[in-house]
C-alpha cells in the first residue's frame, strides 16, 4: 500500500529540496569567483646576462634571505583581485650569474668578513673579496590593463647597490629602476605578468652592467685595482 503524504507537507519537502540546490549553486558560484580572484604567480624564465668584458676582482655579495625568497603580494582596486607573485628564485640566481660575469669571482657571503668568504654560489679563488656589493630590492610594482586602460602588462623593479671597500667602508650607493612590459593580446594575464617580470629583471641587470661602473665610488674603486686588471 503506497502512503500518500497531505499536499502541503509534499510542497514543502519539493521547495526545501529546490532551496537546497539553489544554495549549493550559489556557493559554488562564490567559489569559483574567489578563486578567479585570486591569483599565484611564480616568475620564471630564462634571464640572458649582458655581455661584459670580466673585471679580475673578487667580490663578496650581500643579500638577505628575504631578497632570496621574495614574495610581493597586493589587492587590486575595482575587483583587480589578490595577487601572490614570487620573484625571489628567479632574481636570485639571475644576479648570480650577472655578477658572476661582471667579475672573475662573485662570493655570496653572510658578512664583511674575509672568514666567511669561501661560502656562496661562486667559483672558488683564493685571497679575500677586494670589495662587497650589497643588492637589494626595495619595490615590485606591476599594472593591470583593466587599471591602466592600456593592452599591456607592466612591471617595474627597484633595486639598490651599495658598494664596500674590503674593510667595509661604503664607497658608493646607487637605486635604479628595471621595466619591462608585455602585450595582454597574445598571453593570459598571467603569462604576460611573468614575462614583463622578466623583462624588467633583464633590464635592470643591462643598467648595472652599463650604468654602474662609471658611478663615481665605483670608478675609484675599480681604478684603484687598475694594477691588478692590467696584471
Amino acid at each position: 500500500m503506497i502512503k500518500k503524504y497531505p499536499t502541503a507537507v509534499f510542497s514543502a519537502v519539493v521547495d526545501g529540496f529546490k532551496l537546497s540546490r539553489r544554495c549549493l549553486g550559489v556557493a559554488m558560484v562564490c567559489l569559483v569567483i574567489l578563486a578567479g580572484c585570486s591569483r599565484s604567480v611564480t616568475v620564471t624564465g630564462t634571464v640572458p646576462t649582458p655581455l661584459v668584458t670580466e673585471l679580475p676582482i673578487v667580490v663578496g655579495v650581500l643579500v638577505s634571505e628575504d631578497f632570496k625568497s621574495y614574495v610581493h603580494a597586493e589587492k587590486l582596486p575595482r575587483g583587480g583581485g589578490q595577487w601572490q607573485i614570487e620573484v625571489g628564485t628567479l632574481q636570485t640566481r639571475f644576479f648570480d650569474a650577472l655578477l658572476n660575469e661582471l667579475f672573475v669571482d662573485a662570493r655570496w657571503v653572510n658578512e664583511m668578513n674575509c672568514d666567511l668568504a669561501g661560502q656562496g654560489l661562486g667559483s672558488a679563488v683564493e685571497g679575500c673579496p677586494q670589495g662587497y656589493v650589497q643588492l637589494e630590492l626595495k619595490e615590485y610594482a606591476f599594472l593591470m590593463p583593466e587599471l591602466s586602460g592600456l593592452n599591456f602588462v607592466s612591471t617595474s623593479i627597484k633595486y639598490q647597490l651599495t658598494l664596500f671597500s674590503d674593510a667595509g667602508d661604503v664607497l658608493d650607493s646607487w637605486t635604479f629602476v628595471g621595466y619591462g612590459k608585455s602585450d595582454i593580446g597574445a598571453f593570459q594575464a598571467v603569462e604576460a605578468l611573468n614575462n614583463a617580470s622578466v623583462e624588467a629583471l633583464r633590464d635592470a641587470g643591462a643598467r648595472i652592467a652599463l650604468e654602474w661602473p662609471k658611478l663615481p665610488g665605483v670608478a675609484a674603486w675599480l681604478q684603484s685595482h687598475r694594477g691588478t686588471m692590467d696584471g
